[in-house]
């Protein structure tokens, strides 16, 4: 009997110890086969995130050289505008406008956003700049004196100083003035440099003299001044007046800097010459006080010169591809037209709290290209190429007339309403 037991038990034990031997073999299995599903699961993941990185790379550099010839097209177009716009207006074109209506060609290259004689694509938009609306920085000095106390007020010494610190840059020595700044300052400074010593190439170079930096905060300076003019005159042919800006022409930075002008008459004139262009200082009469009109007098240029003397910036925006998505889908007129009322009515509500604001506007990128025209036959002169630049102030292409505003004219939803119930 005991001995029957002792073969039960050791027979037991064998077939459980088995038992054991095999659900660890299949645990162990089970795990092996597990983790090799975590790794092919990783694997795949990694493959379709790589092949989805893959597409947008690719997505994105088509994005980029579609974007870039769409610029190089717009360009083409703009220096088209520049070179019809050296041309005689075909005979009877405009004749039958009052010569007192009549427009000149030339101011449409303002800033605005150009419909261009040749088409270009969707996807960009372009405005061209003519310099004759910014300060010329070669200034004499009793312009620059004029400026820097509109930006920083009458204190004399302070005035001295900055002024004797633009002397020294311009002259062609090493002797430091009074309160001025050479070489040896300059120096000390990290990173180092010297002065010109010469008129200034630039328009950068302003912010490197001793206390300009200070005095112009804020201040967009490739909107408000520039340095190319024609053979360094202006276009009535006198060399002592070519820092004058012509009024139809201005950047709003050009203006606020102005002698004699403050926001309000800065919009004043951005908004009336969309109408009416200004053709002499009696036409600011109307919304100006005599002592501004002194102020401001020596400072404005009516003349609308030549074409071929003029020097232009072509400012080339591409438009958000989302954006253009967006527009490429269907969309029904009853959802547009009512999208376009709201549009409307939120600009027009909000035009007069831009008009008075005086937040920091927000920077635009734009490829800029500056030319000059060279004759009716060949293409403008390239002179500077900035592919990363900043537009001029647009907050102002907002702005509603006071004329708008007193009722005399309908608002931009009125408008839109009319035409579409027609």
């Amino acid at each position: 009997m005991t001995l029957n037991i002792l073969l039960l038990l050791t027979s037991y034990t064998q077939w459980h110890s088995k038992r054991t031997t095999l659900n660890q073999q299949s645990g162990a299995i089970l795990i092996i086969v597990l983790w090799f599903l975590i790794i092919v699961t990783a694997m795949v993941a990694t493959l379709a995130s790589e092949t989805r990185l893959s597409a947008q790379i690719v997505y994105y550099n088509k994005l980029a050289l579609q974007n870039w010839n769409d610029t190089l097209k717009a360009l083409a177009a703009a220096q088209m505008e520049l070179l019809i716009n050296t041309m005689p207006e075909p005979p009877g074109q405009g004749q039958q406008v009052p010569l007192s209506e009549r427009k000149t060609r030339r101011y449409r290259f303002d800033g605005r956003v150009l419909d261009l004689a040749y088409p270009i694509p969707d996807t960009v938009t372009v405005r061209i700049y003519d310099h004759g609306g910014k300060i010329n920085i070669r200034l004499p000095e009793l312009r620059m004196r004029q400026l820097l106390e509109k930006r920083i007020g009458k204190d004399p010494d302070k005035i001295a100083a900055l002024l004797d610190a633009w002397q020294d840059w311009i002259d062609s020595d090493d002797l430091k003035r009074t309160n001025g700044a050479e070489k040896d300052y300059y120096e000390t400074l990290s990173p180092p440099y010297e002065p010109r010593n010469s008129q200034i190439e630039t328009v950068e170079e302003l912010l490197l003299i001793k206390g300009f930096a200070e005095a112009f905060k804020g201040v967009e300076i490739d909107a408000a001044f520039t340095v190319f003019t024609a053979s360094d005159q202006n276009f009535s042919g006198s060399n002592q007046n070519r820092y004058q800006v012509n009024p139809n022409l201005a950047t709003r930075e050009a203006l606020m800097l102005l002698p004699g002008l403050n926001e309000d008459l800065v919009n004043t004139i951005l908004t009336k010459r969309r109408e009416k262009e200004f053709k002499n200082m009696s036409d600011f009469n109307e919304f100006m006080q005599p002592e501004q009109l002194v102020e401001i007098t020596p400072w404005m240029d009516f003349n609308s010169g030549t074409a071929l003397k003029a020097t232009y910036t072509i400012a080339i925006q591409t438009k958000n591809s989302e954006t253009i998505d967006e527009k490429a889908k269907p969309e029904s007129s009853e959802k547009k037209t009512k999208d376009n009322f709201e549009k409307a009515d939120n600009q027009e509500n909000n035009t007069t709290d831009s008009s008075s604001s005086e937040s920091e506007p927000q920077q635009q990128r734009a490829y800029l290209v500056t030319v000059q025209p060279t004759g009716n036959n060949q293409k403008p002169k390239v002179l500077m190429v900035n592919p990363y630049g900043v537009l001029p102030d647009t907050r102002y292409e907002t702005l509603v007339n006071q004329d708008d505003k007193s009722g005399k004219k309908q608002s931009t939803s009125e408008n839109l309403k009319s035409e579409n119930s027609k």
